[in-house]
This record gives C-alpha cells, sequence and structure tokens, in this order.
C-alpha cells in the first residue's frame, strides 16, 4: 500500500506539470510571430492536453487520495511559477531554449516514475509513448535554433 502511495503523489505530480506545461505553451503560442514556433507550441499545447486526460485516467484507478488538495495547490503554483518565467523571455531563441530545459524535466520526472516497482503496464507505456513524442520534439526544437541562429 505504501509503494502504490508513492506511485500515485508521483503520478500527480508528472499531472501538474503537464497541466501548468501546457497552459504555458498556449500563452507562448500567443506570444511568438514565427508561423513554425506557433505551430509546433500549438501542437505541443493539444498533446499535452490529450497525455493530461489520459493521466487522470490511470489516477483514477487508484482508490485512495493520498495527497492532501492544498499540497496539490502548492506544487501546482510552484510549477506554475517557475514556467510562466520563460513567458518573460522577448527573445524566440531564448524562449526555444527554455522549453527545451522544461521538456528535459519532463523526461526526468517521466523517468523517475518509470522507476518504481509495480507500475501498471498502460502507465509504462503511456509515459514511454509521452517520452518518445518529447524526444522528437526536442529534435525540432533544436533544428529551429539552428535555423534562427
Amino acid at each position: 500500500m505504501k509503494k502504490e502511495n508513492k506511485i500515485l503523489v508521483k503520478l500527480k505530480d508528472v499531472f501538474l506539470m503537464n497541466e501548468v506545461i501546457e497552459k504555458v505553451y498556449t500563452k507562448a503560442c500567443e506570444k511568438v510571430s514565427n508561423t513554425n514556433i506557433k505551430a509546433f507550441l500549438k501542437e505541443k499545447s493539444l498533446e499535452r492536453y490529450s497525455f493530461g486526460k489520459m493521466l487522470q485516467n490511470e489516477i483514477e484507478e487508484f482508490d485512495t487520495d493520498v495527497e492532501d488538495p492544498i499540497m496539490s495547490k502548492r506544487r501546482y503554483h510552484l510549477y506554475m511559477r517557475d514556467f510562466n518565467n520563460l513567458l518573460k523571455l522577448e527573445n524566440t531563441g531564448d524562449l526555444l531554449n527554455s522549453i527545451y530545459r522544461i521538456e528535459l524535466l519532463c523526461i526526468e520526472k517521466y523517468n523517475e516514475l518509470l522507476r518504481e516497482i509495480n507500475l501498471s503496464l498502460s502507465l509504462c507505456r503511456l509515459l514511454v509513448k509521452q517520452q518518445d513524442k518529447i524526444q522528437y520534439g526536442l529534435r525540432l526544437i533544436k533544428k529551429e535554433m539552428i535555423d534562427i541562429y
């Protein structure tokens, strides 16, 4: 039971982080003028939205409510504060660089969750599939950054 609670806390953390990133990408999309980057951010935002729905389904499979809603709100606001800072960047290259770092953080969080024992097969598949999408996005960001500079 204790192991299950640890997994659920990490899963909720990944869910909250994903939700914030989705909102940040939507806001960043409105800010950039480059059509390629705008399309990329919009696609990433939609991808995060659908991933969030799937994560929500995985969370609902757990019976218990481990984490206090106040703690979840605090974690959500911490992510929001950290990731909203990238919206203040004026330079497109800096914005892409920040997005690149956020995506690396996501991969790190997914790996942390994947290292847990007794994860459901569906959750493992979901996380690995999302990691693949992020890796592809990272390659696109690198290509776009090369084109900018």
